[in-house]
């Protein structure tokens, strides 16, 4: 059985995880965007390409943050009623 200070101490630690993750998912997402431009500069890919490439980059990063946020509020969820 978990007391209430242990049990707020495991959510302070799943909110810091949470945040680090999506710090990463940010950072993932600025390479990606720096890459799709640096492609554009050097005339590898066209704008439309471009433009394409940071729309998926875009998606697939509200996803990644959404799937955080919705297994921490699970995580704490599940703690609190432990």
């Amino acid at each position: 059985d978990l007391s209430g200070e242990r049990c707020q101490a495991f959510i302070t630690t799943a909110h810091s995880l949470a945040q680090e993750g999506r710090v990463s998912v940010r950072h993932i997402r600025r390479d990606a965007m720096e890459a799709a431009k640096k492609l554009k500069k050097d005339n590898k890919i066209s704008e439309d390409d471009e433009k394409r490439l940071e729309k998926d980059v875009q998606a697939a990063t509200d996803k990644a943050i959404k799937d955080i946020d919705a297994h921490l509020a699970a995580k704490e969820k599940d703690l609190l009623t432990v």
